[in-house]
């Protein structure tokens, strides 16, 4: 029985998108072990995103298998204006499916999808905005440098500046970053060459971004999606569910994958340290802007390109002549190019 007059019934949806959006995954079963700081270290990762920001940048989280006591701290920050929106999924349907639903649930024309355990710094936001202005051709940028992105899902970059001096290995502008990432993943340090050296390129307005980015905190041109499987991924982590979902798409147009020149975030890992809330701390929180992300051109797959820049020369570039002549060109001493090379 209906009785009444439902006087949302031919209302117009008022539009609220803009050009930004943040999506996390987010995988809490439990708040012991490995998981006892976890909550700790999102809440940091979340409220950083807000703060850091330039403009108001609108959150989404997807909840995948998390635990009951994880739901209702979410609720929480959902009520306290820290989550924009919220997906919970009460299985675990692993990493890249919750990104899938979170790109689904959004309309914005640039995603950051980022881990729950990074902390963003001051005007992570616009240093990456930045980067897609002055780079016509990007498809994903991250706001962290990571010196082993330089030959990954890059070839069509290096084989379109074969003869350009506009790629260049350049002194790192932030070592302990880099150092400070690699501790966080677990590794004991980077050698001396990885640090001192990182590939870049400068755009024609003298703009520099590192070459290469990251999987655990980038921000990709929402189109790059239609080339991406759309059926969900068998993985709940790991296996070639990133490649495929994030890495190869953001390619098939001839886009460019690349990374802020300086860093613009951390990668926090499981474990809260005294230091991250230090980092916290400092993140100025000003009055917050109108950012205009740039109007990007539009994304055609090329098969021949793709074949011919992701396939041919990078199986060009596996020879070690080849590998290290091209090094060399950029700028790189005979004994580093071999270092680079094992």
């Amino acid at each position: 029985m209906r009785e009444g007059f439902n006087r949302s019934r031919h209302q117009r949806v008022a539009s609220t998108a803009g050009d930004h959006r943040v999506i996390i995954p987010l995988y809490i079963p439990h708040e012991e072990e490995y998981y006892k700081d976890a909550f700790q270290i999102f809440s940091l990762c979340l409220k950083s995103i807000k703060r850091g920001a330039i403009a108001e940048v609108p959150i989404t989280v997807v909840a995948n298998g998390c635990s009951a006591v994880t739901h209702k701290k979410l609720l929480d920050l959902v009520s306290q204006g820290w989550i924009d929106e919220l997906l919970i999924v009460t299985d675990q349907i692993g990493k890249l499916n919750s990104i899938r639903k979170g790109i689904l649930a959004s309309d914005e024309s640039f995603l950051t999808i980022t881990d729950a355990d990074v902390l963003f710094l001051t005007d992570w936001d616009q240093a990456v905005s930045q980067v897609f202005s002055s780079f016509p051709k990007a498809t994903a940028v991250a706001p962290v440098p990571i010196h082993k992105t330089f030959n990954q899902y890059v070839s069509n970059i290096w084989l379109d500046h074969l003869i350009s001096n506009k790629i260049a290995f350049a002194k790192a502008k932030n070592p302990e970053a880099l150092e400070s990432f690699v501790k966080s993943i677990g590794w004991p340090h980077l050698n001396e060459h990885q640090k001192l050296e990182i590939l870049t390129l400068t755009a024609t307005d003298g703009t520099e971004a590192v070459v290469g980015c990251s999987h655990f905190c980038t921000t990709y041109r929402r189109e790059i999606f239609q080339f991406a499987p759309q059926e969900p991924t068998p993985y709940t982590l790991g296996g070639n569910s990133e490649e495929l979902y994030l890495d190869i798409p953001s390619t098939q147009s001839n886009g460019y994958r690349l990374s802020t020149a300086t860093n613009h975030a951390f990668h926090l890992g499981n474990v809260f340290e005294s230091w991250m809330q230090k980092e916290f701390e400092a993140i100025e929180d000003s009055e917050k802007k109108v950012l205009k992300w740039p109007e990007m051109r539009t994304l055609k797959k090329s098969y021949v390109s793709y074949f011919l820049k992701n396939k041919i020369f990078k199986k060009l570039m596996s020879y070690p002549y080849f590998y290290n002549t091209y090094l060399k060109k950029c700028g790189l001493n005979k004994e580093l190019a071999l270092k680079f090379f094992k």
